[in-house]
């Protein structure tokens, strides 16, 4: 039995029409700021190459002219400690990095280098990831890729901007 001082709760429903776009452009703002699933901590980069002279001219023209994305996940990421000729996009990272010093030691001058765009790229599979360098091309490039990401899309994205700020070696 219902005491007689006591009412029935009220319940107010308040109907807001907000039109799709309106809902859409709230949606898109929120993947933006949660990063579309990326993360937002620093990639974590090991001895950054630190070039002089012709190499450092060239690798700061190069990062300046990086593109914000590889593609799809791919969104640039920052680097932790910052360098200025190195670059990240995406989780798990894909890392750049410019003026790296020597070649790989599995590289021999007469291996066929797979070409991507005009760029000569000399290929190291690490299991997890995949080295890609550019041996006969100064300063030299290496790009670090999750085994998983499509390389040449990447490849051919970063084509450009590597063609437009190194010179080749070879003839």
């Amino acid at each position: 039995m219902r005491h007689p001082n006591r009412h029935p709760p009220i319940r107010m429903v308040a109907r807001i029409s907000i039109p799709a776009t309106i809902r859409a452009l709230v949606v898109v703002g929120v993947i933006l700021l949660t990063g579309c699933g990326g993360s937002s901590k620093p990639v974590a980069v090991n001895a950054p190459p630190d070039p002089s002279g012709a190499d450092r001219s060239a690798c700061l023209k190069l990062t300046a002219a990086l593109p914000s994305s590889l593609g799809t996940d791919l969104a640039r990421r920052r680097i932790r400690p910052a360098s200025p000729f190195v670059a990240a996009w995406g989780s798990p990272p894909a890392v750049l990095s410019c003026g790296v010093p020597g070649v790989a030691p599995s590289y021999r001058p007469d291996v066929t280098l797979s070409v991507v765009d005009d760029v000569g790229w000399f290929t190291e599979d690490r299991g997890n990831t995949v080295r890609y360098s550019t041996p006969t091309r100064r300063p030299q490039i290496v790009v670090i890729l999750p085994a998983s990401t499509q390389a040449f899309d990447v490849l051919a994205t970063l084509a450009g901007p590597i063609l437009d700020a190194t010179t080749s070696t070879v003839p």
